[in-house]
């Protein structure tokens, strides 16, 4: 921003423009309205769920269900706004030559973001360059300068957004109800805001300038120019090395230099500005600020052994500066299970912390999903085996002998995360693949226990839908999800009410084991991945096309899965009659002379039940479900709002997004049942 002034006053074809630091608080007078819209809406989801505990407690069915002409309207509106907020535009669905080379880079451009966020972000920036350009004729020599300042002003108001949006412990995020990782997408997309007006600030000086060739004097005797100069080109390596590959290639690094390079900016920013200016630098300082001691308040409390003292024992043993202690057990597919006893926070299901061993992976510091519930009195988290820390974690685990009780210090940052009740729904679609069960099972259990204690529950019916690939990964979560099963079971057959009762469908589809999707199909040769032949891509199941099928693509677009074995690549369309000719086979060129058929696991005491100890309830199916149908049909048995919870690969998330958005705009809100909306109360990627 330049000393040349406010740039206020005049304007072209007469008309009268305000200063700059009053279009400053107009900006903010907008940003601030779409804060408080948030925030009542939030507020209206709060008094939701209180009114329909209540009439649970009191006795009402159908509490989901809208009942007079005002809720039927805010269910009317709250649906059509879903769908607006969250349709995914979808961009580039095949995968090979080009595309797939994109892909690789860019994994998330099979879909643009939904289209809520470029609306708001296509809204935020055309109300920055409005408001700079209002006024004055671009075309007008005299005027570049005093656009540059104008720009100026409104690259330095919107400092404050950016850090609002960027920190863990968010004002924005206590008020709008909005977890800090969804936040942080509004982080990045102001950021990109912010430097497009920064770069209208420098053109426009540039521009003027230049007309008199006094570029290079000018940056030879005005220190202030310097400064400016520097600040933009601190701000542009911030946006480069932003950019998705690179922040994923080493992300410890990337935030240790963004934390450096946004003070570095803040710094030379502030010695750039007008003194007039010089608040909207100094409040995010205070944000980072407060972020920083609420953060290391919690981190200290968390960990330090001083605030969680245990009884005394007989055990001479010295105690230990440090309060959490973590035991690693080894799992299958490269899994490792982190144990924490007498946990020193609570958490509620769907939560994640940051976990640091920096006796195994020093300074680093990732998120994973908490995979237990507070009453079970461990902290667990399961953690899937990549390259970098989550290696060593599981090497360290390889490692110890069997049954060890080795422990080591571990530091935890949380918990974090934000998520609608879900005992406030009528049915609830929970859908996981692979460690993304780490997310839906505590959910599921959660409801559960909510019904053993007989505590208020909307809830009447629960769909469970969770896609591995080997038997391994089903016996990462067997034993408690038979054990919520069976109680829901036993609560079941002795509720009073049979009105009452929980509903809970459960299905596990198997894609890449041999043995296990042959137990499941009957035969044991069914998946042979050197005789079975296999189906061209292009080919069409069923009258399912190549579309269909791109909808529930894994993260992994390998067709064969370890030591050479076959995936199950087909579609299961309908689990409650699987076509003959479904395939259950790898992708090659040639198709099947004679295609295995898939079928569902026997509801007997089968070996794959009695194994993996789960019940017969559970449905075993090999192949990968049609997400679109699974949720169409819950939808049609719903009597009130239902809930659809996705975790898993992109693939997965991408197309229950698109198949919620779709069926809610096919059902409107008033059809079939008369069930009113669908609600998304957090799709998002696992973290584990």
């Amino acid at each position: 921003m330049s000393h040349a002034g406010h740039g206020g006053g005049g304007g072209s074809s007469g008309i009268t423009v305000r200063e700059d630091p009053f279009l400053a608080e107009v900006y903010w007078m907008f940003a601030g309205g779409i804060i408080a819209i948030a925030t009542l809406v939030n507020l209206k989801e709060h008094i939701e769920f209180k009114i329909r505990m209540r009439q649970v407690v009191s006795g009402k069915w159908d509490p989901a269900r809208p009942k007079n002409a005002l809720s039927k309207t805010f269910a009317t509106i709250t649906a059509i706004a879903r769908e607006f907020v969250n349709y995914p535009i979808p961009l580039i669905r095949r995968r090979e030559g080009w595309r797939g080379k994109i892909l690789t880079w860019f994994p998330r451009l099979t879909h643009l973001p939904p289209f809520g966020y470029l609306w708001l972000m296509a809204s935020n920036l055309t109300l920055l360059l409005a408001i700079v350009f209002f006024g004055y004729d671009v075309n007008n020599g005299r005027m570049y300068e005093t656009i540059g300042v104008r720009a100026g002003w409104m690259t330095v108001t919107q400092l404050p957004l950016v850090f609002l949006m960027a920190g863990k412990a968010n004002i924005v995020g206590f008020l709008t109800g909005t977890s800090y990782e969804r936040l942080n997408w509004m982080h990045r997309s102001v950021s990109r805001c912010l430097f497009i007006t920064a770069l209208t600030h420098m053109a426009y000086y540039l521009r003027s300038w230049a007309r008199f060739d006094y570029i290079d004097r000018k940056l030879e005797i005005d220190i202030h120019s310097r400064r400016g100069l520097g600040a933009f080109l601190v701000l542009a390596w911030l946006m480069v090395s932003s950019v998705a590959p690179l922040r994923r290639w080493r992300y410890e690094l990337f935030v240790l230099h963004h934390m450096i390079g946004a003070i570095g900016f803040l710094v030379i920013v502030w010695m750039h500005v007008p003194v007039e200016a010089q608040l909207y630098v100094w409040f995010p300082v205070a944000l980072w600020a407060f972020d920083r001691t609420v953060r290391w308040g919690f981190l200290a409390y968390h960990n330090l052994s001083i605030f969680h003292p245990k009884p005394a024992s007989s055990s001479t043993k010295r105690p230990s500066v440090f309060a959490c202690k973590a035991l690693f057990t080894p799992m299958a597919d490269r899994t490792t299970r982190i144990t924490i006893r007498n946990p020193p926070m609570t958490w509620r299901p769907g939560q994640h912390a940051f976990l640091s061993c920096h006796s195994l992976a020093p300074l680093q510091s990732h998120p994973f999903t908490i995979s237990s519930l507070p009453s079970d009195g461990v902290l667990e988290f399961v953690v899937r085996a990549h390259s970098g820390s989550t290696g060593k974690v599981h090497n360290h685990a390889c490692c110890l002998p069997p049954q060890s009780s080795e422990c080591k210090t571990v530091f935890l940052d949380g918990p974090y995360g934000r998520l609608r009740p879900l005992e406030q729904f009528d049915s609830v679609i929970l859908l996981a693949g692979s460690t993304g069960a780490s997310f839906c099972i505590p959910l599921l259990r959660d409801l559960i226990r909510l019904r053993e204690l007989g505590k208020p529950l909307v809830t009447r019916r629960i769909r469970f839908v969770w896609v591995v690939k080997s038997r391994g990964q089903v016996r990462w979560f067997s034993k408690a999800l038979g054990a919520a099963l069976e109680s829901v079971f036993n609560t079941n057959a002795s509720a009073p009410n049979p009105g009452r009762r929980l509903e809970i469908e459960a299905s596990i589809y198997v894609t890449c084991d041999l043995e296990l999707t042959s137990e499941i199909d009957g035969s044991s040769s069914a998946t042979s991945s050197k005789t079975t032949p296999r189906l061209s891509s292009d080919t069409q199941l069923d009258g399912r096309t190549e579309k269909d099928a791109a909808q529930i693509e894994e993260a992994e677009q390998t067709s064969c899965g370890p030591n050479g074995t076959c995936c199950c690549r087909a579609v299961v369309e309908d689990e409650d009659s699987i076509s003959p000719s479904a395939c259950c086979c790898c992708t090659t060129t040639t198709p099947p002379s004679s295609p295995p058929k898939l079928s569902r696991a026997q509801t007997s005491t089968s070996s794959v039940h009695r194994t993996l100890s789960l019940p017969p309830s559970v449905n075993f199916l090999a192949g990968r479900p049609m997400v679109r149908n699974l949720i169409q049909k819950e939808l049609e048995r719903a009597r009130g709002e239902s809930a659809v919870v996705v975790c898993g690969p992109l693939g997965l998330v991408q197309a229950t997004r698109e198949a919620a958005v779709g069926l809610s705009d096919e059902r409107a809100v008033h059809k079939g049942t008369g069930a009113q909306g669908v609600g998304f109360p957090l799709p998002l990627l696992h973290r584990a």
